[in-house]
């Protein structure tokens, strides 16, 4: 069954120019275009990224968000990547953020997405952190930081989230 995607607010006016924006088609289909600057504004996906860490390949660390969408809820660390970051270096950043501990080694798992209301469409990259180090606190945006047994998960939050996990446990044979 596919996945309905959520068109994010439309724009209305051009960011360079100020002018109404109008609909057509750009030879594949209709999208915002600003006839002054002859430009074509495209409803991209946000990328995201998130992070399996494991103690002794036993256990996975989950995070209880602090922050809305899903307040209260568990979600594997993570976040938006910033502008200029690699998708490693988004992925040891929102590890760090949110949990305080360094990513050393990291590899990238899979991909998945989910529907946004805010921006359509968020494109995450799943990375399983084969190296860590440091001390786990709950940081920006998580209230908690904890480990999980593979057979006592809570439900987590997003559906990419649930989907990577999908995922590392058949890469991991878990």
């Amino acid at each position: 069954m596919p996945i309905h995607f959520f068109e994010p607010f439309p724009w209305r006016f051009c960011a360079i120019c100020g002018e109404t924006l109008i609909l057509e088609n750009d030879g594949e289909k209709l999208r915002p275009f600003c006839k002054n600057c002859q430009r074509y504004y495209y409803h991209n996906p946000t990328p995201a990224t998130c992070c399996f860490v494991t103690n002794t390949g036993k256990d996975l660390l989950l995070t209880r968000r602090a922050i809305q969408p899903a307040f209260g809820q568990w979600t594997l660390p993570g976040g938006y990547m910033e502008l200029g970051e690699t998708t490693e270096e988004s992925a040891a950043r929102e590890l760090l953020e949110e949990t305080g501990i360094v990513a050393e080694q990291l590899k990238l798992l899979g991909i998945s997405a989910q529907p946004s209301k805010l921006t359509g469409t968020i494109l995450v990259m799943g990375f399983i952190v084969e190296k860590w180090n440091g001390i786990i606190r709950a940081g920006s945006d998580v209230s908690e930081a904890e480990f999980f047994q593979y057979d006592q998960l809570p439900p987590l939050a997003f559906t990419a989230h649930k989907e990577l996990l999908r995922l590392y446990f058949q890469e991991t044979n878990r």
